[in-house]
């Protein structure tokens, strides 16, 4: 009876098959309306989450002795805790409760080696484990930020990360500071490009501040790289780093900090009656450095003789030695940005001619100001006397400081050529309106 009853139904399914395979439209409508219904079910298709809930369970579990697998031992302290929460937000936990190669997985206590920094805040970074939150703030933020890169812990890193870049943005030149080691030491890009902005932003308050001298080498040679620093001119850079390098805690290194330093300093932006006065000065008489000092001004002086014609001589002057940093002094107008009078006015300003830096202000130059909610519209048209070979090379910086005289934004335009009778027009989006009280318009001539 079983028999006849599958060859039965074996019949009935090769029917069917025969009647789909003589009737291809209808089995591509059933195929349809099957295909409809899914797709219908899928609409309704919903995922609820219960998050606050789950993390409340788990939380009350936090350094509790109750269901608890593991001791961790920090220091002298001691906490109670689960594996499953320690390998679920870890991946170095989990690699070192289960994987056979490590020798902690059957442990019943685990020593745990932490330095200072991060030995005061493991509390805050095992609870964050358990619950998702953690306490922080600027004297806490070091040490939590490496827990979490040492336990590869992802969400608190970039936490910490969001943190501490929004309190190193200038004016907070301590924190920056401070962070700043730690950032380039874990390698987080976004951490060290803020600090280091922040820094640049003040490099003035740096250079002139009581801990200046027990600055770190590797810290001078990064930020004298760069040619964001925001500074009076060239030569208070030269100043401080003079007195860094003869002071007595440095003065064992002289020669091979001076090697490494003074190719940094961008002589070339120097007028001649400050190269005159270096020469003249104790570094250029001294054994260990006089050789390499002699050998950067003498390219100082080269550029200001051959620049002027670099065009007819085919001569390139575009490294960064001889490419202008924000100098405040070269600033050629200045706006209170509360001021609706300077809404549609233009103002005449002067500037030196070329590149070569100069104390006479010759050549001449239109700005028109303009300005729609925060963005500001700046029109820059330069006169006949500022052009040489019918154009003018420069690169416009606007400086935006608040009421105590810090700088809260640098805009940079790129390079730019102003030909006889054409404008060059620039958009400033100002970041923070309620602090912004003046900006400084600089003009940077830029050599080819």
């Amino acid at each position: 009876m079983f028999v006849y009853n599958h060859i039965r139904c074996s019949l009935l399914k090769t029917e069917k098959d025969m009647e789909y395979d003589w009737s291809p439209q209808q089995q591509e409508s059933e195929t349809v309306s099957e295909n409809t219904e899914v797709s219908e079910s899928c609409m309704d298709l919903r995922i609820l989450r219960d998050e606050v809930n789950f993390i409340q369970s788990v939380s009350q579990f936090y350094n509790e002795e109750a269901l608890s697998d593991i001791i961790l031992i920090v220091n002298k302290d001691k906490y109670f805790a689960h594996k499953f929460v320690l390998a679920k937000s870890s991946d170095v936990f989990k690699a070192m409760l289960c994987e056979k190669n490590w020798s902690h997985g059957n442990k019943a206590e685990v020593e745990l080696n932490e330095t200072q920094e991060c030995q005061q805040v493991f509390d805050k970074f095992l609870r964050y484990l358990y619950t998702a939150e953690v306490s922080i703030s600027t004297s806490s933020a070091v040490g939590i930020l490496c827990l979490a890169d040492k336990y590869d812990v992802d969400s608190l890193k970039q936490l910490c990360v969001g943190y501490m870049s929004e309190n190193s943005r200038s004016p907070k030149v301590k924190n920056a500071l401070s962070w700043y080691p730690w950032a380039k030491a874990l390698h987080f890009t976004e951490l060290i490009k803020q600090c280091t902005r922040t820094i640049a932003w003040n490099f003035l308050e740096i250079i002139t501040s009581s801990e200046w001298t027990s600055m770190d080498l590797e810290f001078l040679y990064d930020m004298l790289l760069s040619s964001e620093l925001v500074i009076p001119n060239e030569c208070a850079i030269w100043q401080a780093l003079s007195k860094w390098l003869l002071h007595e805690s440095h003065l064992e290194h002289l020669k091979d900090n001076a090697a490494k330093l003074l190719p940094l300093i961008r002589f070339p932006q120097m007028i001649v009656s400050q190269l005159y006065e270096i020469e003249q000065g104790e570094l250029a008489t001294n054994l260990e450095t006089k050789h390499l000092l002699h050998e950067l001004l003498s390219k100082a002086y080269r550029f200001r003789a051959l620049c002027p014609s670099q065009v007819d001589l085919s001569i390139s002057f575009n490294e960064p030695f001889y490419i202008p940093r924000d100098y405040t002094e070269l600033t050629v107008d200045n706006v209170r940005m509360q001021n609706t009078l300077r809404f549609g006015i233009q103002v005449d300003v002067k500037m030196y001619k070329g590149p070569v830096p100069s104390e006479n202000r010759d050549a001449d130059w239109k700005i028109t100001y303009r300005k729609q909610g925060e963005v500001w519209t700046l029109l820059l048209y330069c006169h006949e006397t500022g052009l040489i070979h019918n154009e003018a090379r420069v690169q416009p910086s606007i400086i935006v400081f608040n009421d105590a005289d810090k700088v809260m934004q640098v805009y940079r335009e790129p390079t730019c050529v102003i030909t006889r009778g054409n404008t060059y027009n620039i958009q400033l989006s100002v970041e923070q309106p309620s602090v912004s009280r003046h900006m400084s318009v600089l003009l940077k001539p830029m050599p080819q």
